[in-house]
């Protein structure tokens, strides 16, 4: 069965984008969108290198391996309340998620089972409820794993080829400073800087790879950053929530520059990602559009969804250069290419 027989079979929808914003380029893009696989609440995607999608349904407590291929899915249960947020695919064809409900970040196997768990240091000191684990970035250079704690203002190390621990962590801890700091999007950028957005705190955090030094940015009142990714020259794109930006940094000499979205104070960008073209890819979570700008040109395309209020948190792209996006609100997977 081909990819088209199959999203047909489900059901999916079929348009043709239509290109909104300051500045529009002639051509338009397709977008589409699966009734299948149903998802609750997804706030997690991420492609891997097969080319299978990985989804966490986060309000399930399930991850879920979608096939563009056949359109065919496979469910993966975790354990009850462990809401799984941040998704990272690897070259093993796993995936590593965040249980944002119980406190750690663990791996699931393709082929199954019961998925490696670990627990986060900060547990033992909870006090209302489990320390949340959100998103997660991987060093290219050394592969530790790296995830912010939106609960508690902390960053997570997890090196390379770490195995789960008993009566004990893998995990180590770097404190960014207050729990309001509420740290979200996380990026490495290949030269030992991790980079966390700190929405509570209108910052930007470097962390030194070599010594956990944490060194804050701060941003304009109100910028509230939300996604952070690494372009593949190094530079840091990060999206503005707060006052409907797109930032870029450039992590050697911390000059930034930022350029107004397409959909001014409707816009409210969250999601983002950069494709090996350089283009970059953000979600306009009340707009219901996605995105793509081009660093060179600096021209925003603004792609429509099919569907309305989808609230998209989490995108990623695959290695055929094709966007796959998932709406919280909507429950719809949806690629456009």
């Amino acid at each position: 069965m081909t990819w088209r027989s199959a999203v047909s079979t489900v059901g999916a929808l079929l348009a043709t984008a239509l290109l909104v914003g300051a500045a529009q380029p002639q051509r338009t893009l397709s977008v589409r969108e699966f009734e299948r696989p149903v998802l609750a609440f997804p706030t997690g995607i991420a492609a891997a290198p097969d080319g299978s999608i990985w989804i966490a349904s986060t309000f399930a407590d399930k991850l879920v391996r979608f096939h563009p291929k056949t359109g065919e899915s496979k469910e993966f249960p975790l354990p009850m309340n462990a809401r799984p947020v941040g998704l990272l695919a690897d070259s093993g064809g796993g995936v590593w998620f965040a249980a944002s409900g119980l406190a750690f970040v663990g791996r699931q196997d393709p082929a199954g089972g019961k998925p490696k768990e670990f627990a986060i240091p900060a547990i033992l000191t909870a006090y209302a409820a489990f320390p949340a684990p959100w998103a997660l970035a991987r060093d290219p250079r050394g592969g530790d794993l790296w995830f912010t704690v939106h609960s508690d203002g902390i960053v997570g190390r997890l090196p390379h080829g770490a195995e789960p621990v008993h009566r004990g962590f893998a995990v180590r801890e770097i404190k960014l400073g207050a729990a309001k700091l509420r740290p979200d999007g996380i990026a490495v950028d290949g030269r030992g800087g991790i980079w966390v957005a700190e929405p509570g705190g209108d910052q930007l955090a470097r962390i030194s790879q070599a010594d956990g030094a944490v060194t804050p940015l701060p941003l304009p009142p109100g910028s509230r950053p939300r996604g952070v990714a690494a372009g593949p020259d190094g530079a840091i794109w990060v999206t503005l929530f707060g006052s409907h930006r797109l930032l870029c940094l450039d992590p050697m000499t911390l000059r930034t520059r930022s350029w107004p979205m397409p959909s001014g104070q409707g816009s409210s960008p969250y999601a983002v990602a950069v494709a090996a073209s350089g283009a970059v890819w953000v979600a306009e979570f009340m707009a219901d559009t996605i995105v793509r700008f081009d660093p060179g040109t600096e021209q925003m395309t603004a792609i429509a969804l099919l569907t309305p209020h989808s609230r998209v948190r989490a995108l990623t792209i695959d290695g055929e250069g094709r966007v796959w996006y998932v709406g919280s609100a909507s429950g719809r997977l949806g690629v456009i290419e």
